[in-house]
């Protein structure tokens, strides 16, 4: 073969390797191919019928946005259909960081607006991680109306109901309060919080590119269902008596606190219950534990000569002792090996009334002695001591009652005048409404129906616990008691012309094991018309300074509160069916404090209340109003309402455009003067007492300076 030949045939090999080469990667391709179609198909199937509700569920969620419908929360009124707790407008204020392009505009509004430091907004808004941040809850509208006019889609306005109490103070610690999400806290706000929110419901918006919601018809909405209302069984004209009463009694003897409760004895229903001090609901700065504790309830006691009333029915109902019967008083002091009991009030040989009513230590210990112990148990247990009461309020202590089988005969005696054993005051004031009723301990209660859209869901009935004694062992103590008011030591409570029974008790607080000989409480319980009893009443008051006896201290406030109340509603007293004032009053209402709100807020509450306005300017805050707040009027009676709008630039010196600030609670007197564009100093704390002007020297600017307490 040539050398021309050979070179033929390799290039001929050459030619078939390479055709050889491009067959294989044809076949090759064209398998890829042909697998990369199975494999998307196989994928599409996955994601179109086998997994289809999930990348469905996806799709809606890039695409639809669910909306959260808040529900109203339920109002609370008190007996007569006075509003004591409702809801009013405000808007919480958040941003979304990842979309929010105005950052120091909008930090600086909110600083002029609402109060928050504009370098703590722009600190929050830095270190979110999120895409949401809330910036500033639950304010007022006219606080935002600037923020409102700014464009940015990382600016975002949530409308949230906020709870208002239309007494403030008043029956704070039964009402409690509700924290920034409005669910309850304290009180019954705690107690029926399940009943009182409602549910809330939804829809499902569409949601564009830009992020923006807009409804359509074919996507589902689930209304929310409103909370209920309850109905109390407090007359909120007896709770402000009490308030101040209470109030102006441990200013007076220099005490640290006090509490007051007031029942019904034949229904067992809560009249008025208060502690002082107390607080302030619409006011969170104020929510301080010690004031808000409902004391009648949460704390317990050693009560002293007042347990002198069920040592003295146990004897009574099993016949141990008659009221005639006479006892050694020993001239004030009986000695015991080491112990010695003695009396305030001297005593030698009387019968058990003179020593009831002179509240005699030493006679009580020995009918305490007569009593066999496991009878003198039953009767403590009967009259719900050591045991709780059950009341719809949250927080009830049950007290403690000592083991009888253990006790030493020393023991037995002090425990026959309140030493040894610890009661709180609604049980004490719920044992005395079963002397008062004849003998039948009823349970406590606080909400007397629950209702929806004026429609009644629940009505609430009395209920007998059991029968302690018997009618004729209650009348025997009744007489005791009225004789303890018009001979004995609670002389202080007695009011011409109206009967009234009860018992005053003074005793040493248990100081590191140590009864101390500083620290007391002085107490007083009672009931009126003694012949008809309508309302049992019990003051407690901590540590008096001034001084401790019961009969000087805690017994002129009952009187206070008993003269009050009876030149106001005597129908309710004397009337043979308590009902009968009620339906007098049914279409009555009090005319709430309306100064500092704006006049939607103010509507919103007359509203509630069924009572009518037209003011001539519909922006501004109330100023003034007619008739004053605490007015009883007629529903459908028209307020009048004075509404200013107030100019930042304002000249204060002249005081013409600032309303008088005297009377109001210090936060409203704080929004009417920020408004008007004026610096406030304030001292102390409470209600406004005194207003007036001075010159800042530095800045030349006019400074309100608010006295409070």
């Amino acid at each position: 073969m040539s050398k021309k030949d050979k070179q033929s045939d390799e290039i001929e090999n050459v030619e078939n390797l390479t055709r050889h080469k491009k067959f294989w990667k044809f076949w090759i391709t064209i398998v890829a191919i042909n697998i990369a179609i199975v494999v998307i198909i196989v994928r599409l199937f996955y994601i179109q019928v086998i997994n289809a509700d999930y990348y469905l569920e996806r799709a809606k969620r890039q695409h639809q946005s669910k909306v959260e419908l808040l529900p109203k929360r339920g109002n609370i009124y008190d007996r007569n259909g006075n509003l004591l707790a409702s809801n009013i407008k405000s808007v919480s204020v958040a941003v979304d960081p990842t979309v929010l392009t105005k950052k120091d505009t909008i930090a600086t509004l909110i600083e002029k607006n609402i109060g928050i430091d504009k370098q703590k907004v722009l600190d929050k808004i830095n270190s979110a991680k999120g895409a949401f941040v809330w910036i500033s809850r639950r304010v007022l509208p006219n606080k935002v109306e600037e923020l409102r006019k700014i464009k940015d889609r990382g600016l975002i306005f949530i409308d949230e109901p906020i709870r208002y109490y239309n007494y403030s103070s008043v029956a704070s610690q039964l009402l409690g309060c509700t924290n920034i999400d409005n669910h309850g806290i304290s009180g019954v706000e705690l107690k029926y919080d399940s009943t009182l929110r409602g549910q809330s419901g939804y829809m499902i918006m569409y949601k564009d590119a830009k992020g923006r919601l807009r409804p359509a018809i074919n996507l589902p909405t689930i209304s929310p269902l409103d909370g209920y209302d309850l109905h109390l069984t407090i007359d909120i004209e007896l709770q402000k008596i009490v308030e101040f009463e209470l109030m102006q009694g441990v200013l007076n003897s220099q005490a640290i606190s006090g509490t007051v409760i007031a029942m019904e004895p034949s229904t067992g229903e809560i009249l008025a219950s208060a502690s002082y001090p107390n607080f302030n609901p619409n006011n969170s700065s104020s929510f301080i534990s010690e004031a808000m504790r409902n004391r009648a309830i949460t704390d317990a006691y050693e009560p002293g000569s007042t347990f002198k009333a069920i040592t003295a029915a146990a004897a009574l109902e099993e016949k141990i002792v008659k009221v005639t019967d006479l006892f050694n008083g020993f001239s004030g002091e009986l000695k015991l090996g080491s112990v010695t009991i003695r009396d305030e009030h001297p005593l030698g040989i009387v019968p058990f009334s003179k020593a009831f009513e002179n509240s005699s230590n030493i006679i009580l210990s020995q009918v305490a002695m007569k009593l066999p112990d496991q009878q003198f148990y039953k009767y403590i247990r009967d009259f719900g001591f050591g045991l709780p009461t059950q009341v719809d309020i949250p927080g009830e202590l049950s007290g403690k009652i000592p083991q009888f089988n253990a006790m030493k005969d020393i023991d037995k005696r002090f425990f026959g005048f309140g030493y040894g054993i610890l009661v709180t005051p609604i049980q004490l004031a719920n044992a005395y409404s079963a002397i008062a009723n004849g003998g039948s301990l009823m349970k406590p209660y606080l909400v007397s129906e629950i209702t929806k859209e004026n429609n009644t869901v629940k009505k609430v009935k009395p209920q007998i616990i059991r029968k302690v004694i018997s009618e004729s062992t209650a009348k025997t103590l009744n007489r005791l008691l009225c004789g303890v008011v018009t001979d004995g030591t609670g002389k202080r409570t007695n009011i011409a012309g109206l009967q009234v029974a009860g018992k005053t008790g003074t005793s040493q607080k248990l100081i590191s094991g140590q009864y101390s000989k500083s620290h007391y409480f002085a107490s007083f319980v009672g009931y009126f018309p003694a012949n008809n009893p309508k309302i049992c009443l019990l003051i407690l008051i901590d540590r008096p300074q001034v001084n401790f006896y019961g009969g000087s201290v805690a017994a002129p406030i009952f009187k206070n509160i008993a003269l009050r109340w009876a030149s106001v509603s005597k129908e309710i007293i004397i009337a043979k069916d308590r009902n009968e004032s009620a339906k007098s009053n049914k279409n009555n209402v009090y005319v709430p404090d309306l100064r500092g709100l704006s006049v939607d807020e103010a509507k919103n509450i007359l509203n509630e209340l069924n009572l009518k306005t037209h003011p001539k300017q519909e922006l501004g805050l109330v100023v003034a109003q007619f008739p004053k707040a605490g007015t009883i009027v007629k529903k459908s009676t028209n307020i009048m309402l004075q509404v200013r709008t107030f100019d930042a630039n304002t000249n204060a010196e002249t005081n013409e455009k600032v309303p008088k600030l005297v009377g109001l609670s210090l936060r409203r007197a704080l929004t009417l003067l920020h408004n008007a564009g004026i610096q406030a100093k304030v001292i102390g704390s409470g209600k406004v007492v005194s207003q007036q002007f001075e010159k800042n020297k530095k800045t030349d600017e006019t400074v309100c300076i608010l006295k409070c307490q």
